[in-house]
């Protein structure tokens, strides 16, 4: 293609564009046409009924009613918003010879009828008295109902609880005096209290949290089975007393009896065996070295140093074996990015001590990879192409060194009038991520207390445009930390992120256009540095994809504090009102957000998600406007998806100029999104979604006015904007294609604000990776 064609094609691009999001939407109107036109019970044959709904009702609630749906032993067609049946309705659209290609696609992609099933009615009806039952309810009762109207069928199950047992004395009888004594300390008292509901479930957990403080006192062949417990229902009315147990240890003789022992074993840990890289059997030459107690075996070259063991081992010769600390060990070592598996094993060395051997089997050191990929700004097509090289053993400590590297070409303006109207970007980025704490005066002890690593960066980024040439660049170092027993909460200090800006040439008509004495960006392309440290801090508490979960982040930063006490102890005098060192200002300004997001599970195929996402940024001190590159911006991917990214806002103002990137940019920012997502088939989900949101200044600048917030008028500033998405789940990554349409426009007329459906200038196409939230 020659570069005059190209310069048709780009400038035709927004008619192409229009076109082709027309003719989505006429297709998608054909396609839920010929969809909803099929009968729903096209192949439920005339002695069947196709299951329309189960409803499940109970006077009394043993769980959550959503929970409930997983003892269904039938559950009717997945349906979209819990009604419109999308994947029955692909399976009906096929013909009945399978012997066309096209008839197995639609059957393969859709989803047979559910047949009613008086059998599996019954097995439900059952699976929920015995749910009601194991839940203390054992005169539970359950009634099916069923309705029908032509070939559709309505069943209805009734749940009568009736009154529980509840416990009325709870005690213990433990022969073994190696055992007993645990059972009067405080730690392993029963959670279980008189007066409470005698749930079996709750039982199991109550013998399984037993054995466990038990394994974690030296009981190593302690389990499950050895804590027994007799109810006895006889005691009074609706009332239960129960008696925890633990059963002998058998040995079995040479004439094949067993004869009972005195008592369990409380094992020791002897020796513990370090084979770091490889597995003890593969190698060949076997060399020992002796490291804090432990033996540490190694090959011909020791590729991972001993001290990157040492601290993240909990497993002592000398101690009474713990499960916990096993855990905790093959945990903190499979987090090392060396190694790809761990395996803590023991054997018995004697009466009563067990002999560790801790096996790491390593994973790709050295990696490289390439990414191609085309960009878009205001409707000027570029590419790009960046490498990353990782290697994560660089110093023989599990130290993690990263180098990635970019380019990027995108031409601007109008190709036809010069070839020079392009943007270049060069940029690379490195780092060292270190699996301990680099701190003076930390002790051993602590340092094993926190799962931390530290990471150094540095970081050089060059740009040139017809309008200006700059150079970023920054140094950073920080502190990173996981807590919980899932790792999932996570923490993050920057004790020093620091940028940079310098910018040689800026071009007359770009400082008239954006840079005059009123502009907001006056500052942010002039020569400054930004010295900040900040908090950050991540949680989850997702266990499986079958319950409810959320999640939540924030941070908070701060620039400049530490430069301008320096400046103001030592007597520095300002320069046109503020400080500088080497005639360059410096930054200052405070900076928080706070996400959250709450994924609500209404079944295995469907879920809703609601997220939250506010942020704000003060400038103050040595500064008039927080920088631009910490700035937030409204619209994109990832926030309203009417809009495309860095189009919207701030407030009511409304952007003048052909490149709106440059002023739409703002202090505060509040995104509100609900999103509803469903399985569709194979790899395919789809989504609906509502997002709201702007951004605002915290000040009234003259370059963007109606863009300052203000407390009586930010909720009508709000933009509104819903559509449709569908996404590729490939597990590793997923594939994400949303198309957003405006609802509301704050920055329009009164009377312009809420906007016609279909409308393809109001559309907004957006490709990315990942969910948004």
């Amino acid at each position: 293609m020659t570069i005059r064609d190209f310069c048709h094609f780009r400038n035709d691009v927004s008619t192409a564009m229009r076109l082709w999001q027309t003719s989505l939407s006429i297709l998608f109107v054909l396609l839920v046409f010929i969809i909803t036109s099929c009968s729903t019970t096209r192949y439920v044959k005339p002695t069947e009924f196709l299951l329309n709904d189960v409803d499940i009702k109970a006077d009394t609630h043993v769980m959550p009613m959503e929970e409930l749906v997983y003892y269904l032993r039938q559950t009717p067609n997945s349906g979209i918003f819990g009604a419109y049946r999308l994947q029955l309705q692909i399976y009906n659209m096929s013909g009945p010879d399978t012997s066309k290609w096209v008839n197995r696609i639609l059957r393969k992609a859709g989803e047979p009828p559910v047949i009613y099933s008086d059998e599996l009615t019954r097995q439900t009806a059952e699976n929920l008295r015995r749910l009601y039952v194991n839940k203390g309810y054992p005169q539970a009762e359950v009634v099916t109902d069923t309705t029908h109207k032509r070939q559709k069928i309505n069943v209805r199950y009734s749940i009568t609880a009736h009154q529980p047992y509840r416990i009325r004395n709870i005690e213990s009888r433990v022969r073994d005096d190696s055992v007993r004594r645990f059972f009067n300390e405080d730690s392993i008292k029963f959670k279980l209290k008189p007066g409470d509901v005698f749930d079996l479930d709750n039982l199991e957990l109550e013998r399984e949290r037993i054995v466990t403080y038990l394994r974690n006192k030296g009981f190593y062949y302690f389990t499950r089975e050895y804590v027994f417990v007799e109810a006895d229902t006889t005691v009074g009315e609706h009332q239960v007393d129960l008696l925890f147990r633990v059963r002998p240890v058998f040995q079995a003789q040479e004439d094949g009896t067993y004869v009972p022992l005195p008592h369990h074993k409380r094992m020791r840990i002897g020796n513990v065996d370090i084979y770091p890289w490889f597995l003890s059997s593969q190698i060949s030459y076997q060399d020992t070295l002796k490291c804090a107690h432990y033996r540490y075996i190694f090959g011909r070259q020791r590729k991972l140093c001993p001290s990157s063991i040492y601290l993240r081992n909990f497993v002592f010769p000398g101690k009474y074996y713990s499960e916990s600390a096993t855990n905790r060990t093959s945990s903190l070592l499979s987090s090392l990015g060396v190694t790809r598996y761990v395996n803590v094993s023991y054997r018995e060395a004697g009466d009563s001590v067990l002999d560790c051997s801790i096996t790491l089997t390593p994973t790709r050191v050295q990696s490289f990879s390439v990414e191609v990929e085309g960009t878009n700004t205001d409707g000027d097509f570029g590419a790009a192409m960046s490498g990353t090289y990782t290697h994560r053993n660089v110093f023989h400590g599990a130290e993690q060194f990263d180098f990635k590297t970019r380019v990027a070409y995108q031409p601007m303006g109008n190709l036809q009038e010069a070839l020079s109207d392009r943007s270049l970007e060069v940029g690379g980025e490195a780092s060292l991520t270190v699996p301990k704490v680099l701190f003076p005066f930390i002790t051993e002890s602590m340092s094993r207390r926190i799962r931390a690593f530290s990471q150094i960066s540095g970081s050089y980024n060059f740009q040139t445009t017809p309008w200006y040439d700059r150079t970023i660049a920054g140094a950073g170092f920080k502190y990173v930390w996981t807590t919980g027993s899932l790792n999932n909460e996570r923490y993050t200090i920057d004790l020093m992120d620091l940028s940079y800006v310098y910018l040689p040439r800026v071009t007359n008509s770009f400082r008239e256009t954006y840079l005059n004495s009123n502009s907001i960006l006056r500052y942010s392309y002039e020569d400054h540095i930004i010295l900040a440290l900040g908090f950050s801090f991540s949680r989850n508490n997702r266990k499986n994809a079958l319950t409810d979960f959320f999640s939540y982040s924030g941070s908070v930063s701060t620039a400049g504090n530490l430069l301008s006490g320096i400046c103001s102890v030592f007597g520095v005098e300002k320069k046109e009102g503020v400080w500088q060192i080497s005639n360059i200002r410096f930054s200052q300004y405070v900076k928080g957000e706070f996400e959250y997001a709450y994924n609500q599970v209404v079944n295995e195929r469907m879920r809703l998600v609601w997220h939250g996402h506010v942020g704000v940024a003060y400038p103050y001190g040595n500064a008039d406007v927080v920088p631009f590159e910490k700035r937030f911006y409204a619209g994109g991917a990832n926030s309203v998806r009417g809009w495309s990214v860095r189009s919207l806002g701030p407030g009511i103002y409304r952007s003048q100029t052909s490149r709106t990137d440059f002023m739409q940019s703002g202090d505060i920012k509040l995104d509100l999104n609900l999103e509803y997502r469903f399985k569709i088939f194979w790899l395919f989900e789809g989504a609906a979604f509502v997002d709201g949101g702007n951004i605002w200044t915290i000040r009234d600048y003259d370059s963007q006015p109606g863009g300052m917030f203000k407390f009586d008028k930010f909720f009508s500033q709000l933009a509104w904007a819903y559509g449709l998405g569908l996404r590729l789940d490939f597990d590793f990554f997923l594939v994400r294609l949303d198309l957003g349409s405006q609802l509301y426009d704050p920055t329009e007329l009164r009377n312009r604000r809420w906007r016609r459906p279909l409308r393809t200038e109001d559309m907004a196409f957006h490709l990315a990776i990942g969910y948004p939230f």
